[in-house]
């Protein structure tokens, strides 16, 4: 149970990382090129944080997500009575198809573009800008559900492992004979003195 949280936390944070920072790229940077006449934007793309990103930032990140999509889409379609199961399944199921997204249109394509833009006509610049753009808002809107299905999952997790070791209502630690047993000290009830 303990690894199935802690790969559920790394998905919560490695897609906040990967929405957040695609957030910014397509907010701030993409229009620093997508804006510009097609025949300056090749050579904006070229100088913008895009570019740089692509290298040293993306390849860090995106796979890091996808593996920890896949993984929790295993695990949640194995368990069978974590509470967060459904909201686990949607969250990974919607990470693994941006993934699958990223890595069969948007890496390929803006690679291309990258490597041999300059060679492009207009018209092929025009094309390739409209559908990138216009098919990452629909990207965008796959991982922000994403994360928001995995927040659900690990806040409905924390149900599971609240009480197992701390009774918040007497602000001690439950004794390790009631943890070992699985019995967990009782809630509300106080004991009266005579």
């Amino acid at each position: 149970m303990r690894t199935r949280i802690v790969l559920l936390w790394l998905l919560v944070i490695f897609v906040g990382i990967q929405f957040g920072a695609g957030w910014y790229e397509k907010l701030a940077v993409i229009p620093l090129w997508s804006n510009l006449p097609t025949g300056q934007s090749f050579a904006a793309m070229q100088d913008s944080a895009l570019y740089r990103a692509g290298r040293a930032f993306w390849p860090f990140v995106s796979p890091v997500v996808a593996v920890l999509a896949l993984t929790n889409l295993v695990l949640a379609w194995r368990g069978r009575d974590e509470v967060y199961r459904g909201w686990l399944l949607a969250a990974s199921g919607l990470m693994t198809t941006y993934a699958v997204f990223s890595y069969g249109y948007f890496v390929p394509e803006m690679l291309r573009f990258q490597a041999h833009g300059d060679t492009w006509s207009n018209e092929r610049i025009d094309s390739f800008t409209s559908w990138w753009i216009g098919l990452n808002y629909l990207r965008m809107t796959i991982g922000g559900l994403g994360w928001l299905c995995a927040l659900k999952a690990l806040s409905l997790s924390g149900s599971l492992t609240e009480n197992r070791d701390f009774d918040a209502e007497s602000g001690s630690a439950g004794s390790r004979s009631s943890r070992r047993s699985g019995s967990r000290p009782h809630r509300g009830v106080r004991a009266v003195r005579g």
